[in-house]
């Protein structure tokens, strides 16, 4: 019966278990919060779709985080930093963020947001790290 039980237990954890250490950094002094997304795909990316998200302080300097059991694959990781805590990015009248922003692979924003085939990482199976900088 033991091992039945623990042949079953085995069977209903994830066959992959990935995660991502993802450091922030140049984070300004301001307070407020950063808003982080990861997306698995290019349609989610295009639809808003993330796979996972989460809100840290930010604090400044560096900033860090951790996602945990996270399907090995391609992914784009977008955040920004909320520093008047509307939860929103607030941008100017041409729509250019006036709050801090960063994406995976150092992808940069030239008339928009990096496309995801710009911002696509590969987290494999087992301990993975990320580092990204924002830009104000």
């Amino acid at each position: 019966m033991k091992t039945l039980i623990a042949t079953l237990a085995c069977m209903s954890a994830p066959l992959f278990a990935a995660e991502l250490k993802l450091t922030i950094n140049d984070v300004n002094a301001k307070p407020g919060k950063i808003y982080i997304e990861m997306f698995k795909g290019k349609q989610p990316y295009l639809a808003g779709d993330s796979y996972t998200a989460t809100i840290v302080r930010a604090k400044n300097g560096t900033v860090s985080t951790q996602f945990n059991n996270l399907e090995p694959g391609n992914y784009a990781i977008r955040l920004f930093h909320d520093e008047n805590n509307n939860a929103q990015l607030d941008t100017n009248l041409f729509g250019i963020p006036t709050e801090g922003v960063s994406f995976s692979n150092n992808a940069t924003m030239q008339f928009g947001p990096p496309s995801y085939e710009e911002m696509t990482i590969t987290i494999s199976q087992g301990a993975n790290a990320e580092s990204m900088a924002i830009s104000y």
